[in-house]
């Protein structure tokens, strides 16, 4: 969906820039833009995708920050092992070969 937008407004833009339709056919675009742009239905849904935007981003800033919580300091990989030291009678840490 983001591509798709990206690419009508480049193409968009690209008209207009590079149009030699003239100045009556760039000012017939630039009202029809301004007409989509003041309608309640539109200017509704990109509050509410600028809310939910602020929303994301300020839970993504607050994972990056560490302040969700404990749950991502207790979480290990499964390839770091479930204990920090190894227990007695395990032999110890293996190395590369598995050997002790």
């Amino acid at each position: 969906m983001r591509t798709k937008v990206t690419f009508i407004a480049g193409f968009a833009t690209g008209y207009i820039l590079g149009s030699k339709a003239g100045r009556g056919r760039y000012d017939q675009i630039r009202e029809a833009a301004r007409a989509f742009a003041s309608n309640p239905a539109v200017q509704g849904t990109a509050n509410t995708i600028g809310h939910q935007a602020t929303d994301v981003l300020s839970t993504a800033k607050d994972m990056a920050t560490g302040k969700v919580g404990d749950k991502w300091q207790e979480k290990k990989p499964a390839w770091m092992g479930q204990g920090s030291e190894p227990t007695e009678g395990s032999g110890g840490y293996a190395g590369s070969n598995g050997h002790v």
